[in-house]
């Protein structure tokens, strides 16, 4: 009779690394840290399900969109977003032309989520900002 070893998936893990989970992305509310390389105090989020469906919170409203190609390519299309005044106005358009422009996406280790345009643009976000502190991984060296 042979035993278990607990470390065999391990082992085979590490030999084939390739066969080990793949990084998710969906299900998680991604908080904005950067945009075009520099870092913001903006408040605004988003969240991709499965099923191609991104939401997410921008400075005064919320929003939504369908992915409709496979990632790691972003093709979004009709970014709809409810209406409600604030005094974030000028962010949250700042917000919404950088996110229209977003071709591409990928994570950037555990906590980070880098959205990127054809024309050098991009937007990071980051798992939780609070709780986790993290570098800003597109942030040019003075900021």
């Amino acid at each position: 009779m042979r035993r278990f070893n607990p470390l065999a998936p391990a082992l085979v893990l590490a030999l084939f690394p390739s066969m080990a989970p793949a990084q998710t992305i969906n299900g998680i509310d991604w908080q904005l840290l950067a945009i075009d390389g520099t870092a913001t105090d903006t408040h605004a989020t988003l969240r991709i399900e499965a099923d191609g469906i991104i939401t997410g919170d921008a400075p005064c409203n919320r929003w939504s969109t369908v992915n409709s190609a496979t990632p790691p390519a972003l093709q979004m299309r009709g970014i709809r977003a409810t209406r409600m005044a604030c005094d974030k106005l000028a962010d949250e358009r700042v917000f919404f032309e950088a996110l229209s422009g977003m071709t591409a996406l990928r994570p950037d280790g555990d906590s980070n989520l880098v959205l990127t345009g054809p024309d050098g643009r991009s937007m990071e976000f980051v798992r939780d900002i609070m709780s986790n502190p993290t570098t800003c991984k597109t942030c040019k060296a003075d900021d």
